[in-house]
């Protein structure tokens, strides 16, 4: 009986080399994302950028897009996007200054908390 079942293959190594395995895929996978980025790859050229967005829901957003100079807010959810309105430069830009800052990323909103 005990020949019999040291012939069965063990799982520790196929679980192992399985585990090794997905480790080498997300290490490509993450080099060719960030080359690809560097490359300017997924980036928008020329006269249009996403200027803000403002989640509302899980599946819903508003949206703050600047086209050739003309700003427009835009809603995106299930259906079709949706232009709400057109906004003045002056609007935008003399306004409130955060509406055109993008949103600070973690490491600054996990410090502005910490000084307080």
């Amino acid at each position: 009986m005990n020949g019999a079942t040291a012939d069965l293959p063990g799982l520790g190594g196929s679980m192992a080399l399985s585990f090794v395995s997905l480790g080498v895929v997300c290490l490509v996978a993450y080099g060719v994302l960030k080359w690809l980025g560097r490359r300017g790859v997924g980036k928008s050229t020329g006269p249009l950028r996403v200027v803000a967005r403002c989640p509302l829901e899980p599946k819903r957003a508003v949206y703050l897009i600047e086209a050739a100079g003309r700003f427009f807010l835009v809603g995106v959810g299930d259906g079709p996007m949706a232009l709400l309105a057109e906004l003045d430069r002056g609007q935008v830009l003399g306004g409130d200054a955060e509406a055109v800052s993008p949103t600070p990323g973690f490491a600054a909103t996990l410090a502005g908390v910490l000084k307080r």
